[in-house]
């Protein structure tokens, strides 16, 4: 992951990404509790991580949960 995020990027949502390689998931406001951050600035770093496709985004808005993709190949 740090690999694709500039590193001032990574340090932001690092607890994130540790806590999704440890539970296979995150809800937003289990991000927000462990980030300690708004659920704006939450949001943006969710987006963040699901724009390297490193994670995808299940649900409806109301139930969304983030999940580590399984579709990852080497080549990206």
């Amino acid at each position: 992951m740090s690999e694709v995020l500039k590193q001032k990027d990574y340090n932001k949502v690092s607890t994130i990404v540790d806590f999704m390689e440890e539970h296979g998931e995150i809800t937003p406001k289990e991000a927000e509790t462990i980030a300690g951050k708004s659920a704006a600035t939450v949001r943006r770093y969710l987006k963040m991580l699901a724009d390297t496709r490193h994670i995808v985004a299940e649900g409806n808005t109301n139930n969304i949960v983030y999940r580590i993709s399984m579709n990852l190949s080497e080549d990206d």
